[in-house]
């Protein structure tokens, strides 16, 4: 069945390379492409954030938080298929922010922390679309967002616990630049 498949998704793309057609495709022919809404990125900064691990340790689930926090945690900090990803407190040293040579491939991975901090100090953030599931696309690109910049993150907190775990739903995300060595708060303004 699944050569059968090929074979016919093959051959109608080799003709569709050679014929040209006037016909109108069908609206049925090809689902909307599905993307994260545009409205979901502030272009302006708010003013009163205040830190990932303060916005962690005074709410409860259903709480509306604002937080300013920084892309990364682990090496692949986006999900590939949904738009969730992984963001650490800004107090987290990453390793861009411990030298000023490129002693590491991935420096938002935050590989030389400590580990009990790390789990502390991070969040996930999920992006859901109207019916409530994470809208079923990569986060990465959408609004600038990108491994090691700053993001400031508006929401309601999902679920946390003890271990560490705290997931936000964000409503709306403002996302700066990323920091340097000489400058580590680059970009968080």
């Amino acid at each position: 069945m699944r050569l059968l498949i090929t074979t016919l998704l093959t051959s109608a793309l080799l003709i569709g390379c050679e014929a040209k057609t006037t016909e109108q495709p069908s609206a049925t022919a090809a689902a909307p492409a599905v993307s994260i809404p545009d409205s979901t990125f502030m272009t302006k900064r708010p003013a009163e954030v205040t830190s990932l691990l303060e916005a962690k340790k005074n709410s409860k689930a259903g709480d509306s938080v604002v937080f300013l926090a920084r892309v990364g945690g682990r090496v692949k900090p986006f999900m590939k298929k949904q738009a969730i990803f992984v963001v650490a407190d800004p107090s987290l040293k990453s390793c861009e922010l411990m030298a000023d040579d490129d002693h590491c491939s991935v420096p938002w991975d935050y590989c030389c922390e400590d580990g009990d901090m790390l789990r502390n100090g991070m969040a996930t953030i999920c992006i859901r679309d109207a019916d409530g599931r994470p809208i079923k696309v990569n986060a990465e690109g959408a609004g600038g967002l990108e491994a090691a910049k700053f993001v400031v993150i508006e929401g309601v907190v999902n679920d946390l616990n003890d271990e560490g775990l705290f997931v936000v739903d964000a409503s709306a995300i403002w996302v700066g630049g990323k920091p340097t060595y000489k400058e580590p708060m680059k970009g968080s303004m």
